[in-house]
């Protein structure tokens, strides 16, 4: 199998489609630098690299699989607590 190792560009349409945004919420994002910044390849026409908003896309899934993670251990941590307060 050969891979793909040419760069891909996405327009606009096709970021939004991939990370499920509206337009303003993509571009908010992006001015709080929370996503990757388009490349303006010609006057009128910007681009994203597919491989940036892959690996954003890569790291929301880690971030919040560390956060129900953490989630779980303080509800963990809750309980116990309750429960030895119960138990006195």
């Amino acid at each position: 199998m050969k891979h793909d190792t040419q760069p891909k560009f996405l327009r606009l349409r096709e970021v939004l489609l991939r990370v499920g945004f509206s337009k303003p919420q993509l571009y908010k994002l992006i001015a709080e630098d929370q996503f990757p910044r388009q490349i303006k390849i010609c006057k009128r026409t910007s681009v994203w690299l597919e491989s940036d908003v892959n690996q954003w896309m890569l790291e929301q899934v880690k971030r919040s699989e560390a956060e129900s993670a953490l989630s779980d251990v303080a509800l963990a941590a809750t309980r116990a607590t309750q429960w030895l307060r119960e138990a006195s």
